[in-house]
């Protein structure tokens, strides 16, 4: 089994919701949607998305895909055993967290779209918007956990 499918036209329609409502400036960002379907770790911690700027070779290659002359602008990566599993406004929370690393230049010579690291672990945007419940990211990813242990106690 590869370790990325493609997700739902729902779920793709659900991120291109929650882009419209948060982030206008990415109207025009082309942004493919995959699923992880393996456990992924950082630092220690569970992976619950990640954005990848796509390169010239990436956008040459999903330019079939994109219905575009231009391809992929960027891919996000969600995990599909916490994104599969969580309620709704933690599904809008994890897009909104993975939306916040793009960034658009629209002075920049060629490809205005950039990539954005976080400004603390999190976004100052992502955490005034999270105030009514901060530890969202720890839920999800007690849920992921949960369902990882479930597969390998299957098997």
């Amino acid at each position: 089994m590869s370790r990325f499918e493609d997700v739902t036209q729902e779920v793709d329609d659900f991120v291109k919701k929650v882009r419209k409502e948060y982030f206008g400036e990415l109207a025009s960002a082309n942004i493919k949607v995959l699923y992880d379907t393996k456990k992924r770790t950082s630092g220690g911690k569970i992976v619950l998305g990640r954005m990848q700027k796509t390169n010239d070779l990436l956008r040459h290659l999903t330019v079939d895909d994109a219905n575009d002359t231009e391809g992929y602008d960027y891919i996000m990566y969600l995990c599909k055993a916490a994104f599969d599993n969580v309620d709704d406004e933690d599904k809008v929370r994890l897009i909104r967290h993975e939306l916040q690393h793009c960034d658009v230049d629209m002075d920049a010579n060629s490809n205005p779209y950039k990539l954005r690291g976080h400004e603390l672990e999190d976004f100052y945007d992502e955490i005034e918007l999270n105030r009514d419940d901060a530890r969202w990211a720890e839920r999800c990813v007690d849920v992921a956990l949960s369902m990882y242990d479930m597969e390998e106690n299957a098997h």
